[in-house]
């Protein structure tokens, strides 16, 4: 059974902030997308959805819920791009559905939200058991191009941020 997309801006069953069709038009103008063209829709649809699913658990977005009844945290009211303009409260704005579409592509790649395995450790001794851990050599679940498209609308959830991004 093929997953059901719902962009609809305030939706009760809403599960992404783009559509498959969006998201395409958005992939035309970007470079180095292999692992986008080389995917089926239904594996976009589910990237998209959680895509969307992660944005909304790992930022605590500024401004309000637009209504109680709406399944995603956007649209949201009271909100202010860096210029101080008003962001519309009736749809989603362009710069998250971007993200979502950016960010769906990088899980395309592989499952960055599950811990490496050895990751973290430079250094490992049995005799002596010396045990050094590299926490920078761990992927962050969100790459800094999506952060840098989101960082102005919100803030990382605090319990979450030393996994959340890295370059």
């Amino acid at each position: 059974m093929a997953v059901t997309l719902i962009a609809t801006s305030g939706a009760t069953n809403a599960n992404s902030y783009v559509t498959l069709a969006d998201a395409e038009t958005y992939f035309e103008t970007r470079l180095h997308k292999s692992s986008w063209d080389d995917e089926t829709d239904d594996n976009k649809t589910i990237a998209l959805i959680w895509a969307t699913r992660l944005l909304d658990d790992y930022f605590i977005w500024d401004g309000f819920k637009v209504s109680t009844g709406q399944a995603l945290m956007w649209p949201r009211s009271n909100i202010f791009d860096i210029e101080g303009n008003s962001v519309s409260s009736g749809s989603i704005p362009t710069f998250l559905a971007n993200a979502t579409a950016e960010y769906a592509m990088f899980l395309l790649d592989e499952d960055k939200s599950i811990e490496d395995g050895t990751k973290g450790f430079s250094r490992i001794t049995l005799s002596g058991l010396d045990i050094y851990i590299d926490k920078n050599d761990r992927k962050g679940v969100i790459p800094q191009s999506v952060y840098a498209m989101v960082r102005n609308y919100g803030e990382v959830s605090y319990y979450k941020r030393r996994i959340l991004v890295r370059g």
